[in-house]
């Protein structure tokens, strides 16, 4: 993994470009669905240590800081995602306020994705192996996963959903990616996003390098053949 101060140089440089983007994004948020632009969420850190991680919001605010009430999870037809919100969170710039996390020290430009604590067994050995980094703003798990895990949890209990059929297999994904760390999978991460959110690819490198290396990513349905 990369050291925290080169991610945070690399989130300074990318300050000047990204923070016009975000305050435009945050005006729009505010404009159509009312204050507050942005929600801090609890996510549990390197070391086990929970943290607040920035988004833009794209959900009903209905408690007092903002945040959605009910399930800490949340289905692709979750009611209590806003019509903004649905735009944002389809290219995942809603993500885009976490650079100030990178900056603090608590994320990764790359990383496994944080989990949220209800979610979290620090008694697990995978578990402690995978917060023994900091997490990402962006990783393989939610390139493998994502439009599998968007389907899945269209059921009544999308929580139990999540803990009992996805979470072991993101879990599985983290602990992979931790595990054989090198600049050559970061590579092919970033590749991959660009594949999937500027090229607009189904199947992306790091998916099928993901794939091939483990088992429990075998229920989950294969993307749809691409190039790139």
């Amino acid at each position: 993994m990369r050291t925290s101060l080169l991610d945070r140089l690399l989130a300074l440089a990318l300050v000047p470009i990204l923070g016009p983007v975000v305050a435009l994004l945050a005006w729009l948020v505010r404009r159509r669905e009312g204050p507050p632009a942005f929600v801090g969420l609890a996510r549990v850190g390197e070391g086990g240590r929970v943290f607040t991680m920035w988004k833009l919001r794209s959900m009903r605010a209905e408690a007092p800081d903002g945040s959605a009430t009910g399930s800490a999870i949340t289905g692709a037809a979750d009611a209590r995602i806003t019509t903004t919100g649905a735009w944002l969170r389809r290219w995942r710039i809603d993500e885009l306020p976490q650079l100030w996390n990178v900056l603090r020290g608590e994320m990764g430009l790359l990383g496994p994705r944080p989990e949220t604590p209800s979610m979290v067994d620090l008694d697990d050995p995978r578990w402690g192996a995978v917060v023994a980094v900091r997490p990402g703003v962006a990783g393989p798990t939610q390139l493998v996963v994502e439009r599998w895990e968007a389907d899945a949890l269209t059921g009544v209990d999308p929580a139990a959903s999540y803990a009992q059929d996805i979470l072991p297999v993101k879990l599985a994904i983290d602990a992979w990616y931790v595990r054989e760390a090198s600049p050559w999978i970061d590579l092919q991460v970033l590749w991959s996003l660009l594949q999937r959110f500027v090229r607009r690819r189904d199947s992306t490198t790091i998916d099928r390098v993901v794939r091939a290396a483990l088992p429990e990513t075998a229920g989950i349905p294969p993307a749809p053949a691409s190039g790139g």
